[in-house]
Formats: structure tokens, C-alpha cells, sequence
């Protein structure tokens, strides 16, 4: 039992050979496959990542802050009203032209009767006033005849005068009283006519922001519509990438929502600004405790097509998150 032990040890000290009878350990290591294989593995897989980076980053600029966008239309009221009547709701299509609320009419209707009314007694005034005037006139041609052949005094004559002079004015001021009620008239139907807010685009509404029966201020928002028939991307670039950047520049756009399409665009506006010149608390470094952040400028990049033309394209909703990769070489 001793003697096997001590040979199996002896044969473990004895060194190990390759097929050729050749000791392992004099193998150079570039004849050892257990080397080389894994080292040629990495190095062709590093020589492949690198032509992937330099194809697809290289003389690119990329970005994932950016979104679709449209011009969006707030629908509010001019006047102080009461919503009598919503024509449409969130997510419906609307036409330009279309009308989206009406509102509540019973007291400019009203109004409208009561400026009416001030307008014919007006013009009924005018009337009055070119009687007293004609008689005035014909008071005055004989008081001035009788003046003359003195018949009348001079105090007469006066007061035939004033007269003439007065009757005149107040047929002026009948004609300038017809004038305001017409412009009365003139502002009550123009309140009527706003009325009945219509829109003003082609679009979708994305938000409601009243309800039937509330009152709402003038300029108060109602409802948001936004123009889809002309959408565009708007990527937020850091600083440091914008002297790449060109109007024209050919876009690859991926939306989020549509993972397997690319869409296609150019740049066609690039900021004038950055970002943040418009947040709420724009950055002030005057006070000396500065923090250099990179900042952001918007660009405006237009969608050319859809992949194919098919649907998708009709459903790039305005923020819908989007990744862009602009050629800049």
C-alpha cells in the first residue's frame, strides 16, 4: 500500500507532455490553445465593437431628450360666461370652423333688446328734432323780414335767432345719439357672436379644462387642440455638440412607442437660446456661487415619413418620447 502511494506521487512530480512527447510547460504560449483561442475571441470581438462604435457613433450626434411636438391652440372665451353647451370631449377630431362651445346668451340677449330699443327712440328723436328745426327756420326767415321793415324789435329778432341755432343743435345731437345706440347694438351682437367659440385649426383636442354649467373668465382656457397635421421633433442638444450641427442635416428618429420603425427627418430650426433662458427661475451666476452645468439648446427637426407610409405615422402623439441620431460628419 506504501509502494503505490509513493510511486502515484512520483509520477504526479513527473512533467506533463503534449502528444508529441513534449514537457507541456516548454510550450511557447502561442502554441497553447487554451491561450490562444480565448485571446483571438477577444481581440475579434474588440476589433467588431470597434467598427460598430465607428460606424454607428462616429461623426453622429445622438440624443434621448426629445419629443414629438405640434402647435398647440388654447380654446378660450373672450367674455365672462356661463358654459351652456360642450360640442366636442377629449380625443375628438375637430375642423376649422367647428364649433366647440356655446355659451350662455339670455342676458346679452337682453341687452340686445334694451339696445334695440334706445336705437329707434333715437332715430324717432331724429325726427322730432328736424320738425323743430324746419319750424325754427321759418320763424327765423320771418322775424328777419319783419326786422327789416321793423316791425319787430331787436331783442324779437335775438330770440328768433337763438331758437333757429338751438333746433339745429339738437338735431345734431339727436344724429349723434342714433350714432352711439348703433354702436351699442354694434357691441352687444359682437358678444354674442363670441358666443359661440369655434375652432380655429384642424386638429385633436388633447385636454378638456371646463365642464358644462361652469363660468369661466375671459382668455380662460377650455379646451387645448393641437394641430397634428404638422408635427416635428424637438431635441434638447448639449452645447458642446452644436458646432456639428447644420440646418438640412439628415435625422434617423426612433420613437418609443414604435420601437421597430425609424423614421426619418432633417433639421430645420436650431435654437437661438438655451433652454433654460425659459424655466420657471431662469440661472443667475452673478452672485459668485457659480456651478458650471452643460446646458441644452432646442433644435426642430421635421419628419419626413413614416417607414413605408404606413399607419404609425398617424399616431406620433405630440410628447411621445423619441431618441434622434443626426449625421454631422
Amino acid at each position: 500500500m506504501a509502494d503505490k502511494e509513493l510511486n502515484h506521487k512520483a509520477a504526479a512530480r513527473e512533467p506533463q507532455t503534449t502528444n508529441g512527447d513534449e514537457p507541456i510547460d516548454d510550450v511557447p504560449l502561442y502554441r497553447k490553445r487554451r491561450v490562444v483561442i480565448p485571446l483571438a475571441i477577444v481581440i475579434v470581438l474588440g476589433v467588431a465593437g470597434a467598427w460598430w462604435w465607428y460606424v454607428n457613433f462616429r461623426g453622429y450626434v445622438t440624443s434621448d431628450d426629445a419629443y414629438i411636438d405640434a402647435n398647440r391652440v388654447a380654446i378660450s372665451s373672450k367674455i365672462l360666461g356661463r358654459i351652456a353647451q360642450l360640442t366636442v370631449d377629449e380625443a375628438d377630431s375637430v375642423s376649422r370652423g367647428e364649433v366647440l362651445v356655446r355659451l350662455d346668451e339670455s342676458d346679452l340677449l337682453a341687452q340686445m333688446a334694451q339696445a334695440r330699443a334706445a336705437l329707434q327712440l333715437a332715430q324717432e328723436s331724429i325726427s322730432l328734432a328736424k320738425v323743430n328745426s324746419s319750424r325754427a327756420q321759418d320763424d327765423f326767415q320771418r322775424a328777419d323780414q319783419q326786422f327789416r321793415t321793423a316791425v319787430i324789435t331787436k331783442e324779437q329778432y335775438d330770440h328768433a335767432k337763438s331758437a333757429l341755432e338751438a333746433s339745429r343743435a339738437e338735431l345734431a345731437i339727436a344724429l349723434s345719439r342714433v350714432g352711439t345706440a348703433k354702436a351699442q347694438v354694434g357691441i352687444v351682437q359682437a358678444q354674442l357672436d363670441n358666443c359661440t367659440i369655434t375652432s380655429p385649426v384642424n386638429g385633436r383636442v388633447a385636454k378638456r379644462w371646463a365642464l358644462q354649467g361652469d363660468v369661466v373668465q375671459a382668455a380662460q382656457p377650455i379646451f387645448s387642440v393641437y394641430d397634428q397635421q404638422e408635427t416635428w421633433v424637438t431635441a434638447n442638444l448639449e452645447e458642446t455638440n452644436m458646432d456639428a450641427i447644420r440646418l438640412g442635416e439628415n435625422v434617423e428618429i426612433t420613437v418609443d412607442g414604435y420601437p421597430d420603425a425609424t423614421f426619418s427627418g432633417k433639421v430645420f430650426q436650431v435654437g437661438t437660446s438655451t433652454s433654460a433662458q425659459f424655466s420657471l427661475i431662469p440661472p443667475n451666476n452673478a452672485s459668485g456661487n457659480f456651478t458650471k452645468v452643460t446646458q441644452r439648446i432646442p433644435i426642430k427637426i421635421s419628419i419626413a415619413q413614416s417607414p413605408g407610409g404606413s399607419a404609425p405615422y398617424a399616431r406620433l402623439l405630440p410628447g411621445m418620447s423619441v431618441e434622434v441620431r443626426i449625421n454631422a460628419r
